[in-house]
Protein backbone atom coordinates (compact mmCIF):
# COMPACT_ATOMS: atom_id res chain seq x y z
CA UNK A 1 0.00 0.00 0.00
CA UNK A 2 1.28 3.42 -0.91
CA UNK A 3 -0.22 6.76 0.02
CA UNK A 4 -0.30 9.14 -2.92
CA UNK A 5 0.28 12.87 -2.98
CA UNK A 6 -3.45 13.26 -2.33
CA UNK A 7 -3.07 11.15 0.88
CA UNK A 8 -5.25 8.40 -0.61
CA UNK A 9 -4.23 4.76 -0.17
CA UNK A 10 -3.30 2.79 -3.32
CA UNK A 11 -2.90 -0.99 -3.08
CA UNK A 12 -0.55 -2.68 -5.52
CA UNK A 13 -0.71 -6.45 -6.01
CA UNK A 14 2.62 -8.25 -5.65
CA UNK A 15 3.74 -11.77 -6.40
CA UNK A 16 3.94 -13.83 -3.18
CA UNK A 17 7.75 -14.14 -3.58
CA UNK A 18 8.38 -10.38 -3.62
CA UNK A 19 9.70 -8.64 -0.49
CA UNK A 20 10.71 -5.09 0.43
CA UNK A 21 14.48 -4.59 0.72
CA UNK A 22 15.56 -2.91 3.92
CA UNK A 23 17.90 -2.88 6.86
CA UNK A 24 17.15 -3.48 10.52
CA UNK A 25 19.69 -1.63 12.67
CA UNK A 26 20.04 -1.87 16.43
CA UNK A 27 22.31 0.13 18.69
CA UNK A 28 22.14 0.37 22.44
CA UNK A 29 18.40 0.21 23.14
CA UNK A 30 17.22 1.76 19.87
CA UNK A 31 16.06 0.03 16.70
CA UNK A 32 15.70 1.55 13.22
CA UNK A 33 14.28 0.21 10.00
CA UNK A 34 15.66 1.67 6.77
CA UNK A 35 13.72 0.94 3.58
CA UNK A 36 15.63 1.02 0.28
CA UNK A 37 13.71 3.17 -2.21
CA UNK A 38 13.92 3.52 -5.99
CA UNK A 39 12.31 5.70 -8.62
CA UNK A 40 8.74 4.61 -9.23
CA UNK A 41 7.97 2.83 -12.50
CA UNK A 42 6.22 5.04 -15.08
CA UNK A 43 2.86 3.30 -14.67
CA UNK A 44 2.71 4.32 -10.97
CA UNK A 45 4.60 7.63 -11.10
CA UNK A 46 1.33 9.52 -10.66
CA UNK A 47 1.05 8.09 -7.13
CA UNK A 48 4.54 8.92 -5.81
CA UNK A 49 8.04 9.69 -7.11
CA UNK A 50 9.75 6.83 -5.23
CA UNK A 51 8.76 3.56 -3.61
CA UNK A 52 10.33 0.59 -1.81
CA UNK A 53 12.74 -1.57 -3.79
CA UNK A 54 11.23 -5.00 -4.27
CA UNK A 55 13.36 -8.12 -4.58
CA UNK A 56 12.30 -11.65 -5.45
CA UNK A 57 13.09 -14.41 -2.99
CA UNK A 58 14.73 -17.45 -4.50
CA UNK A 59 13.98 -21.05 -3.64
CA UNK A 60 16.74 -22.35 -1.40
Amino acid sequence: MEKGRDNQSHWIELDKWMVIQGLLAERDKETWVYVVTIETSPEYAWIHDCWPRLVRLTDQ
